[in-house]
Protein backbone atom coordinates (compact mmCIF):
# COMPACT_ATOMS: atom_id res chain seq x y z
CA UNK A 1 0.00 0.00 0.00
CA UNK A 2 1.30 3.72 -0.89
CA UNK A 3 1.59 6.36 2.21
CA UNK A 4 0.77 8.87 -0.95
CA UNK A 5 -2.20 11.20 0.25
CA UNK A 6 -4.10 11.89 -3.17
CA UNK A 7 -4.90 15.75 -3.28
CA UNK A 8 -8.35 16.30 -3.45
CA UNK A 9 -8.21 19.26 -5.51
CA UNK A 10 -9.31 18.74 -9.11
CA UNK A 11 -7.08 19.77 -12.01
CA UNK A 12 -9.45 23.03 -12.77
CA UNK A 13 -8.83 24.12 -8.94
CA UNK A 14 -5.06 24.13 -9.90
CA UNK A 15 -5.46 25.80 -12.63
CA UNK A 16 -7.39 28.29 -11.53
CA UNK A 17 -5.51 29.02 -8.58
CA UNK A 18 -2.46 29.44 -10.97
CA UNK A 19 -4.61 32.22 -13.04
CA UNK A 20 -5.45 33.75 -9.66
CA UNK A 21 -1.99 34.43 -8.58
CA UNK A 22 -0.75 35.93 -11.81
CA UNK A 23 -3.70 38.15 -12.19
CA UNK A 24 -2.81 39.53 -8.20
CA UNK A 25 0.51 39.67 -9.25
CA UNK A 26 0.13 41.39 -12.43
CA UNK A 27 1.75 44.81 -12.80
CA UNK A 28 1.14 46.51 -16.00
CA UNK A 29 3.03 49.94 -16.89
CA UNK A 30 1.82 53.29 -16.26
CA UNK A 31 1.68 54.11 -19.46
CA UNK A 32 -0.98 51.23 -19.99
CA UNK A 33 -3.00 52.66 -17.17
CA UNK A 34 -3.35 55.39 -18.06
CA UNK A 35 -4.59 55.05 -21.67
CA UNK A 36 -7.19 52.72 -19.95
CA UNK A 37 -8.28 55.54 -17.99
CA UNK A 38 -8.20 58.63 -20.77
CA UNK A 39 -9.86 56.12 -22.94
CA UNK A 40 -12.89 55.28 -20.52
CA UNK A 41 -13.58 58.89 -19.84
CA UNK A 42 -13.53 60.35 -23.13
CA UNK A 43 -16.33 57.42 -23.21
CA UNK A 44 -18.31 58.93 -20.55
CA UNK A 45 -17.84 62.27 -21.17
CA UNK A 46 -18.90 61.32 -24.68
CA UNK A 47 -21.90 59.64 -24.25
CA UNK A 48 -21.16 56.26 -24.83
CA UNK A 49 -23.31 55.04 -21.43
CA UNK A 50 -26.39 57.33 -23.13
CA UNK A 51 -25.67 55.32 -26.30
CA UNK A 52 -25.57 51.88 -24.94
CA UNK A 53 -28.85 52.23 -22.55
CA UNK A 54 -31.17 54.92 -24.60
CA UNK A 55 -30.51 52.96 -28.14
CA UNK A 56 -30.85 56.33 -29.56
CA UNK A 57 -30.92 57.24 -33.65
CA UNK A 58 -27.74 56.79 -35.96
CA UNK A 59 -28.30 60.22 -37.67
CA UNK A 60 -30.59 62.29 -38.34
CA UNK A 61 -32.19 62.44 -42.00
CA UNK A 62 -30.88 65.47 -43.78
CA UNK A 63 -33.82 68.42 -43.31
CA UNK A 64 -34.99 67.33 -40.16
CA UNK A 65 -34.81 70.08 -38.01
CA UNK A 66 -32.68 69.59 -34.53
CA UNK A 67 -35.40 71.31 -32.75
CA UNK A 68 -38.02 68.45 -33.08
CA UNK A 69 -35.94 65.97 -31.29
CA UNK A 70 -34.99 68.52 -28.36
CA UNK A 71 -31.68 69.39 -27.07
CA UNK A 72 -31.56 66.80 -24.30
CA UNK A 73 -31.05 63.68 -27.19
CA UNK A 74 -27.78 63.05 -28.65
CA UNK A 75 -27.26 60.67 -32.29
CA UNK A 76 -24.51 58.18 -32.18
CA UNK A 77 -22.61 60.07 -34.82
CA UNK A 78 -22.68 62.99 -32.55
CA UNK A 79 -21.31 61.22 -29.59
CA UNK A 80 -18.83 59.65 -31.78
CA UNK A 81 -18.00 63.02 -33.11
CA UNK A 82 -17.62 64.52 -29.73
CA UNK A 83 -15.19 61.20 -28.63
CA UNK A 84 -12.77 62.13 -31.14
CA UNK A 85 -13.18 65.80 -30.61
CA UNK A 86 -11.84 65.31 -27.10
CA UNK A 87 -9.38 62.77 -27.90
CA UNK A 88 -7.96 65.49 -30.43
CA UNK A 89 -7.90 67.65 -27.13
CA UNK A 90 -6.35 65.27 -25.33
CA UNK A 91 -3.38 64.34 -27.64
CA UNK A 92 -2.99 68.28 -28.10
CA UNK A 93 -2.81 68.56 -24.28
CA UNK A 94 0.15 65.70 -24.37
CA UNK A 95 2.11 67.39 -27.40
CA UNK A 96 1.94 70.54 -25.11
CA UNK A 97 3.33 68.52 -22.18
CA UNK A 98 6.13 67.35 -24.22
CA UNK A 99 6.94 70.70 -25.62
CA UNK A 100 8.28 71.33 -22.43
CA UNK A 101 10.67 68.53 -22.35
CA UNK A 102 12.37 70.13 -25.44
CA UNK A 103 13.51 72.75 -24.01
CA UNK A 104 16.82 72.52 -25.21
CA UNK A 105 15.90 72.17 -28.93
CA UNK A 106 13.69 75.68 -28.99
CA UNK A 107 12.52 75.03 -33.06
CA UNK A 108 11.56 71.01 -31.96
CA UNK A 109 9.57 72.73 -28.87
CA UNK A 110 7.85 75.57 -30.75
CA UNK A 111 6.80 73.40 -33.02
CA UNK A 112 5.04 70.98 -30.81
CA UNK A 113 4.13 73.73 -28.78
CA UNK A 114 2.02 75.37 -32.19
CA UNK A 115 0.56 72.09 -33.26
CA UNK A 116 -0.67 71.09 -29.51
CA UNK A 117 -1.85 74.44 -29.22
CA UNK A 118 -3.49 74.29 -32.49
CA UNK A 119 -5.25 70.76 -31.53
CA UNK A 120 -6.30 71.51 -28.44
CA UNK A 121 -8.55 74.92 -29.73
CA UNK A 122 -9.64 73.08 -32.92
CA UNK A 123 -11.15 70.72 -30.13
CA UNK A 124 -13.03 73.67 -27.98
CA UNK A 125 -14.39 75.45 -30.92
CA UNK A 126 -15.92 72.11 -32.94
CA UNK A 127 -17.38 71.10 -29.53
CA UNK A 128 -18.83 74.42 -29.08
CA UNK A 129 -20.27 74.63 -32.44
CA UNK A 130 -21.75 71.23 -31.84
CA UNK A 131 -23.29 72.67 -28.83
CA UNK A 132 -24.40 75.91 -30.53
CA UNK A 133 -25.98 74.11 -32.85
CA UNK A 134 -27.90 72.24 -30.67
CA UNK A 135 -29.22 74.90 -28.71
CA UNK A 136 -29.98 77.41 -31.83
CA UNK A 137 -30.66 75.31 -34.71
Amino acid sequence: MSSKKRSNRSPRGHFLKRVYTRLVSYNPPRSIIAVVIVGVSIFLIGGGIYDLFMNPVFMLPFGVSRRMFGISTQTVVESIGVMMLYTLGFIGLILIYYSARYLHNERHAFILLSVGVTMLLASIIVVEQFILQILYG
